[in-house]
């Protein structure tokens, strides 16, 4: 029986770390739009890979559990982040890491008041992502199970081309102007990173996180895309 990769979110970053990883592996691609996971089964499948598409919305647990079933055993999880993560809230503290949706939802830094605009929203969600995965590393870490996650910055994508040609693209190429890489990443350089989490050279590595952003966050913080206020 062949190992299997679970993969949900049929993008770039996915697909360059399924390549990576999935040879000689059965590879089960979910997305919410089943055409997103045809189109990039089709690619993969005509490249040598043992690709198959499926329906999955990650917000619904019935359609993970039916993911999942259709991997069956010995399953390693290949998953995008941060689609669907804003309804799950900003889990700051360690000590909250596992309060309850409902709980955290009436949490004042969750008011739409408080929240800015979409790209807050985000980076709200990115930060309870990291949080989500200390806590969970820690229970799966009893079946002999690791959980890691990878924060991408400014990746070459489609989506991230049609960022760079809309509102917001000035904020963007700006960003990676200024940071220390001095350019934007590319999916391939995010899945060298997986291929370290996901093989036994990173046996040692569980409920961490990775920052993929060619610096612009220490930019941000130390050099020139600190804001003036601060």
């Amino acid at each position: 029986m062949k190992d299997v990769i679970l993969w949900t979110g049929a993008g770039q970053i996915g697909m360059a770390i399924a390549r990576r990883l999935g040879y000689g592996k059965k590879i089960v691609v979910g997305d919410k739009n089943i055409e997103n996971a045809n189109a990039i089964a089709k690619i993969m499948n005509e490249a040598g890979f043992d690709v198959e598409p499926m329906e999955c919305d990650i917000s619904s647990r019935e359609s993970i559990l039916h993911l999942i079933k259709k991997g069956g055993t010995g399953v390693t999880i290949s998953s995008q982040s941060g689609h669907r993560m804003e309804q799950l809230g900003a889990v700051i503290d360690e000590q909250l890491a596992t309060t309850p949706t409902e709980e955290l939802l009436n949490l004042d830094v969750l008011q739409p008041e408080n929240i800015k605009d979409t790209l807050h929203a985000y980076q709200l969600a990115k930060r309870c992502n990291e949080k989500r995965v200390m806590a969970e590393s820690v229970k799966w870490g009893e079946r002999g199970a690791r959980i890691n996650s990878i924060s991408p910055g400014i990746i070459v994508t489609p989506l991230a081309i049609d960022e760079f040609n809309g509102i917001r693209g000035d904020f963007y190429k700006n960003m990676f102007a200024k940071c220390p890489a001095g350019r934007p990443g590319t999916a391939d350089e995010v899945a060298n990173v997986a291929e370290l989490l996901m093989t036994d050279k990173g046996a040692f590595i569980t409920g961490a996180d990775f920052l993929i952003d060619g610096g612009a966050t220490a930019s941000y913080f130390y050099g020139p895309l600190k804001p003036e206020n601060n």
